[in-house]
């Protein structure tokens, strides 16, 4: 199969506060994939209240070496993949996804915007849906290539 689903170990969130430029950097990280041991690193994302980031995501397989960087083939299978974001008792909204050729959310790249301190998840999923991408599709579209509910703090 030349469109293989990807063995994705490793998933970093980069964040960046508008204004103060200050930078932030969540990592999960699963090297044997899903199933099997237990994540070995599952950091919080802790966000400032009433603030707004410009998030990047970067997904990688560290079970190899050197580890493969999936982001660059994300992006350039853009038209065949999408993250999502739902957040769930945190105070965060996820806006302006980056788009992929044809104009459609990818989501490599969005804007996370805080409000009131709140404590949830934001889960995070990524799907891959060659040929079958479309406006306005549900996260249940496609196969899904991983799927985070990462918790997440808006705290001072």
């Amino acid at each position: 199969d030349a469109n293989e689903e990807e063995l994705i170990t490793t998933v970093k969130l980069t964040f960046t506060e508008t204004g103060s430029g200050t930078v932030s950097t969540y990592t999960f990280k699963d090297l044997d994939g899903d199933g099997g041991a237990a994540p070995t690193v599952y950091q919080d994302i802790i966000l400032a209240p009433s603030k707004t980031y410009n998030m990047a995501i970067t997904v990688s397989n560290e079970s190899v070496t050197p580890a493969e960087d999936i982001t660059a083939e994300i992006s350039a299978e853009g038209n065949d993949h999408q993250f999502y974001f739902e957040p769930s008792g945190a105070n965060v909204t996820v806006s302006n996804l980056n788009t992929d050729g044809s104009g459609l959310p990818l989501g490599l790249t969005s804007t996370w915007t805080t409000g009131a301190a709140s404590n949830g998840t934001v889960k995070i999923t990524l799907k891959h849906k060659p040929g079958i991408k479309a406006a306005g599709d549900a996260v249940t579209k496609g196969d899904t290539d991983i799927e985070l509910n990462w918790v997440t703090r808006v705290q001072l």
